[in-house]
């Protein structure tokens, strides 16, 4: 059996996706950072791989997680757009998105062989990192709207051998 390459992520939705979209590609054009290599995210996971075969069961573990967690459901807060020397991107608060990593986790089945999941602590969604120079994606932030309407879907992703992405079971 092959081995896939899978991660949790949150991603945006809504007009705030489709600024944060342009504004990747007005990186792109003038000289991409590691960040363009993923698609808009917030990292909840970090990557894990399992069997192929074993993905829509993982699927139906983040959907059972989501449809039985206690609490409130949805809320994340967009803190900040921070522009460090290393790293361009938004600062998120959201306790929903904590809770349902964590009911992810407890309800994920592990084999002993498998990857350990490692939930992630830091919120954010990264613009522009990895390279010496973040002038392009500071430059590329200048108009961005923090405050635009935004919703966010928790899914699984897969990272493909060819650097392709793609939601299984979407």
């Amino acid at each position: 059996m092959t081995s896939a390459e899978l991660i949790l992520y949150a991603t945006p939705t809504g007009p705030l996706a489709t600024a944060l979209a342009e504004v990747f590609g007005r990186i792109t054009e003038r000289g991409a950072t590691t960040a363009q290599d993923y698609p808009p995210h917030c990292t909840l996971t970090g990557f894990f791989h399992r069997h192929h075969d074993e993905i829509p069961r993982i699927v139906a573990e983040l959907d059972h997680a989501a449809t039985t967690m206690d609490g409130p459901v949805g809320g994340v807060e967009i803190v900040d757009l921070h522009h460090r020397p290393d790293w361009v991107g938004l600062e998120l608060a959201s306790d929903w998105l904590h809770r349902l990593t964590a009911r992810f986790v407890e309800l994920h089945t592990v084999d002993s062989t498998d990857d350990p999941l490692r939930p992630k602590d830091w919120l954010h969604l990264s613009i522009g990192y990895g390279v010496d120079d973040l002038q392009a994606a500071v430059d590329a932030t200048d108009d961005l709207d923090i405050g635009l309407a935004c919703g966010w879907e928790v899914g699984i992703w897969q990272r493909h051998p060819d650097g392709v992405w793609s939601r299984p079971g979407r």
